[in-house]
């Protein structure tokens, strides 16, 4: 039997957080609220649905990848495939925003 996992919803869009923002200790609320809000917009619409998966249970709800693995009935090699992948897309998203804007 399948646990039943979160995704990403309204209700923990909060967690996300862009790393250079935490590292730089940079304040300001409104280019982390765009930032959020990019990332967010990226995690629905630009990952595929085992990318969401695996990121949000792993990032959001804190579980560890053989956990998320045992649940979908996957290799722990397949989901940490799944989060470096989707690392990476939202790695270039933010990226681009930030180098664009």
């Amino acid at each position: 039997m399948r646990t039943q996992l979160s995704h990403f919803n309204d209700r923990n869009v909060d967690k996300i957080l862009y790393s250079k923002y935490l590292s730089s200790g940079n304040t300001n609320n409104e280019s982390r609220r765009q930032m959020k809000q990019i990332l967010s917009k990226a995690i629905t619409e630009e990952l595929t649905e085992m990318q969401r998966i695996c990121i949000v249970e792993h990032y959001l709800n804190r579980k560890k990848q053989k956990d998320i693995a045992a649940e979908l009935g996957l290799n722990a090699s397949t989901v940490s495939r799944h989060i470096n992948a989707a690392k990476h897309k939202l790695k270039n998203i933010a990226s681009y925003y930030i180098t664009n804007h």
